[in-house]
């Protein structure tokens, strides 16, 4: 079968000596070696290509890596319109290859006989080397452009965990631009899908100054706010970016608690719940993920489960404090307010004062807990501990709190 003159795949005509596709009425520009691939695949006609195949013939003599075809197959698909964990186009053949998954339509006969995959070898590596050598004309050697992946991503996990909504939005722009330069990222799949799904739940500025410990996803399913169009179609975005993460490595327990953020907001509260357990499975000490389960719990009514799971997400955080302080820190303290607070609730008062102490063992101007902890002490008459306690607050609010609480 000859496709040198272009081809159909269901509802999308590709012209390969245009380096175009035609898509529901959208023309969609292909990148030399991806559409090199596809023609590969679609002379192929449903069978497997190797991967070995795929890189002898579009990248030849060059040893290609398993980055640069993952980062190949992600953007035929994303062209495509093709989703990984349910593939119709690019469908993956495990330890083997890819093939094509659809009927492939000549559009016309040609008699050249030329290989489709052999134009986009060589201008692919033309294109790429005028596109380095322009890069290297026009931007100096310290510009924001040549900013490494791992450097976007780190920044954006920081903008993230502060929960306000310019630092989502920032941490928005840090991942697309990360995933610009590294589309095999899994860190960065995850994190943009996070970060789409807390601008969902999180939609108008009064949802963001309370860091997350209040749930906004039960909020959400709650007042319909995630039940929008608009708000379903970028949760499936936030879905789609998520499943990415853990097509790139399905041991990533991040990809998992990111997959599970947006189940939960689509309302698929098992689905989310599994997601959870699996990061957990992974990473013990996944304390997002811990968190996120406690939360669920709450809002199935078993008060006792959510306790257990937020006293584990605080002990993991606890462990990892000195390795991820930057996100931990907006998190630490309200964890283990909110665990004390729910053993005062139950009654098991000497429970809350441990928690409190932890919490002013890690803070200790902590503005909540000192004056909560010194009513538990003033309970029991203790009040010179309850005077030295209170005498290290700095904030007039919670002087004014402490000192209602003092005799």
């Amino acid at each position: 079968m000859n496709l040198q003159a272009g081809f159909q795949l269901e509802n999308i005509r590709v012209e390969p000596g245009n380096g175009r596709l035609f898509r529901d009425g959208e023309i969609i520009e292909v990148e030399p070696k991806v559409m090199g691939l596809l023609c590969l695949l679609a002379e192929a006609a449903g069978d497997t290509v190797s991967r070995d195949r795929i890189g002898e013939k579009v990248w030849p003599g060059v040893t290609v890596n398993e980055d640069a075809l993952s980062r190949a197959v992600w953007k035929l698909r994303r062209a495509l319109g093709d989703e990984a964990r349910a593939a119709r186009f690019v469908v993956t053949v495990p330890k083997r290859g890819y093939r094509l998954g659809v009927a492939v339509e000549p559009l016309a006969s040609d008699e050249t006989g030329l290989p489709l995959w052999l134009p986009f070898a060589g201008i692919g590596a033309a294109l790429v080397l005028a596109a380095v050598v322009a890069l290297l004309l026009i931007l100096p050697a310290d510009s924001p452009q040549n900013e490494p992946a791992a450097d976007l991503i780190a920044r954006a996990d920081d903008f993230y965990a502060q929960m306000t909504r310019s630092e989502n939005e920032a941490a928005l722009r840090l991942y697309q631009r990360a995933l610009e330069i590294d589309p095999a990222s899994a860190q960065a799949q995850a994190g943009l899908a996070n970060a789409i799904t807390q601008s969902v739940v999180r939609w108008s500025p009064g949802d963001w100054p309370e860091v997350g410990l209040n749930s906004r996803i039960q909020t959400a399913l709650t007042n319909g706010r995630t039940a929008t169009p608009e708000a379903r179609q970028q949760l499936q975005r936030a879905l789609g970016h998520a499943r990415q993460a853990l097509e790139i490595d399905p041991g990533y327990a991040p990809g998992y608690r990111a997959l599970g953020l947006a189940s939960s907001a689509m309302g698929d509260i098992s689905g989310a719940m599994r997601a959870y357990d699996r990061a957990v499975t992974i990473d013990p000490d996944n304390w997002e993920s811990l968190m996120n389960l406690s939360d669920l719990y709450g809002y199935q009514g078993q008060s006792e489960l959510s306790l257990r799971y937020l006293e584990q997400s605080f002990e993991a955080m606890t462990r990892r404090y000195d390795d991820e302080t930057a996100r931990i820190r907006p998190w630490h303290s309200g964890a283990g307010l909110m665990i004390a607070r729910r053993h005062v609730e139950q009654d098991r008062v000497e429970e809350a004062e441990r928690w409190y102490r932890r919490v002013l063992h890690w803070d200790p101007f902590n503005a909540e807990a000192i004056p909560e902890l010194a009513a538990i002490l003033i309970a029991r008459g203790e009040m010179r501990a309850a005077r030295e306690l209170c005498a290290g607050l700095s904030t007039a609010a919670a002087v004014a709190a402490c000192s209602s609480e003092t005799p």
